[in-house]
């Protein structure tokens, strides 16, 4: 009666040439995957947008109840554009970098390091322009102080020449946190994970 030494045999495949690189290519498919989708959620979230349609856009995320927009009322400087910024430094820092192949009972296993652009590093370089120190990709979900002395309207002398923070309180209510990076980066997470 023949035997089998299924030891030599799990160790021939987990050494084939050819099973790594169709491995590889599936995982770097499903990896590519979810980074567009982490930059899609990105540029298509009302945040994103409102801030990029610059001094003049609309409340579309409602954090300010409709009054004025986020790049006025954090202060960016006219003509600037944080999101260009923000979306090269996202672009430029997804890897993905294969680590080890073993055995696990009877399971050949193929271990990836993903690196991704986390709060952290989002946080590090997106200051607030009149705050240092302080992120305002941060401040977008936690909060930020001064809505009730917010006045939009048209004002040459300030950063972004639409906004300006009045001596006196305006209005009553504050600024409404929303969920912004924490969101994308909790789906990136997911798909991620999920990748077989």
């Amino acid at each position: 009666m023949g035997k089998v030494n299924f030891n030599s045999v799990r160790n021939k495949v987990k050494d084939s040439k050819k099973l790594k690189e169709n491995v590889d290519k599936k995982v770097r498919s499903k990896f590519e995957i979810a980074k567009s989708d982490y930059i899609k959620n990105f540029v298509d979230h009302p945040v994103t947008k409102e801030i990029s349609g610059g001094p003049e856009s609309s409340n579309i995320s409602n954090t300010l109840s409709g009054k004025g927009n986020l790049f006025s009322f954090i202060g960016f400087n006219k003509g600037s554009n944080p999101i260009n910024d923000l979306t090269m430094f996202i672009k430029q820092n997804f890897f993905l970098k294969k680590e080890k192949t073993y055995i696990s009972g009877n399971k050949i296993k193929i271990n990836y390091k993903i690196s991704y652009p986390d709060q952290k590093d989002l946080e590090s370089i997106t200051s607030m322009p009149w705050e240092g120190g302080n992120s305002w990709v941060a401040a977008i979900e936690r909060g930020i102080s001064g809505f009730s002395h917010y006045m939009y309207k048209k004002f040459e002398e300030g950063r972004s020449g639409m906004g300006i923070q009045a001596k006196n309180k305006i209005r009553s209510g504050s600024y409404k946190p929303t969920k912004y990076f924490s969101l994308i980066i909790d789906k990136f997470l997911k798909r991620v994970k999920n990748i077989k």
